[in-house]
């Protein structure tokens, strides 16, 4: 059944209609129910897209695989094969925007989110944030990797420091 033991084995499966007079009703069939479920239980809100990780990932990985496709082969053929990641972008932004749009709707109408669409800025660094502590570490860690490197080729140290600033502020792209 939906509200058996195995639904709170991921504290993410709860419907996202419960309120806190369910809690006390499971807890009654199942036994104790876990933290997570009476958190998620006392503020419904949006049910998780769990398939929508699983694709992400099935995205990423080839990417990733692609960017140390490179230094692995030398063969032309599969060289060509694992580098065409450009595609798997494409699907990423797909999904990405899937999401922004869930985000953004309320579940079952036909309707926006006030609450979501109010403040885009706040919207916009919410999502900043939501990644940024993570590259800043990760960029901090290779950042003598990436300083040697520099310095094999000879790059000048005012180059090297303004590629730094693009990186930390996320514009080494544009």
């Amino acid at each position: 059944s939906r509200f058996g033991p195995s639904a709170f084995r991921h504290p993410r499966v709860l419907p996202p209609t419960a309120d806190a007079e369910v809690v006390p009703a499971l807890e009654a069939m199942c036994g104790e129910v876990p933290l997570e479920a009476k958190a998620a239980a006392a503020s419904p809100g949006k049910t998780r897209l769990d398939c929508v990780d699983g694709c992400r990932f099935a995205l990423v990985l080839p990417i990733v695989v692609a960017h140390f496709a490179r230094f692995a082969t030398s063969r032309r053929a599969l060289l060509q094969f694992l580098t065409q990641e450009n595609i798997l972008v494409g699907g990423i932004f797909v999904i990405s925007g899937y999401v922004a749009a869930y985000a953004a709707t309320k579940v079952g109408e036909k309707s926006v989110e006030a609450r979501a669409l109010a403040r885009p800025e706040l919207f916009f660094w919410r999502k900043v944030m939501s990644y940024y502590p993570l590259h800043a570490a990760v960029s901090t860690a290779f950042a003598p990797m990436f300083v040697a490197v520099e310095r094999s080729y000879g790059t000048p140290a005012s180059t090297s420091a303004f590629r730094a600033v693009l990186n930390f502020s996320m514009l080494q792209a544009w």
